[in-house]
């Protein structure tokens, strides 16, 4: 059974991709569950876990997809707060040399 660090840590290796979605696949009668991400036009899924049954499987991406939003918004959190300093930063080199 994945709990939130391994879930995380396995999203965490693909660090230059952001996963959006978390999605089901039947292939052979198994449940494959992904996480799927959109960049440059080009299609990623990363292979989660398998399902023993499409309920287990739903119960699976419900959870998924809620440790998924919490991930994203701490990503999005750490980049707007990357932003901030970078632009006070700026603001603060580019006040010191109008003064001159």
């Amino acid at each position: 059974m994945m709990d939130f660090k391994m879930f995380e840590a396995r999203l965490q290796q693909w660090q230059h991709l952001h996963f959006t979605a978390i999605e089901l696949n039947q292939r052979d009668g198994k449940f494959e569950i992904y996480a799927t991400a959109a960049e440059h036009q080009t299609l990623s899924q990363l292979f989660i876990c398998r399902a023993s049954d499409e309920t287990h499987a739903q119960e699976q991406i419900k959870q998924f997809r809620s440790w998924l939003h919490k991930l994203n918004l701490g990503r999005t959190k750490r980049k707007l707060q990357q932003f901030n300093r970078t632009a006070t930063v700026n603001f603060h080199a580019t006040k010191s040399v109008a003064l001159k």
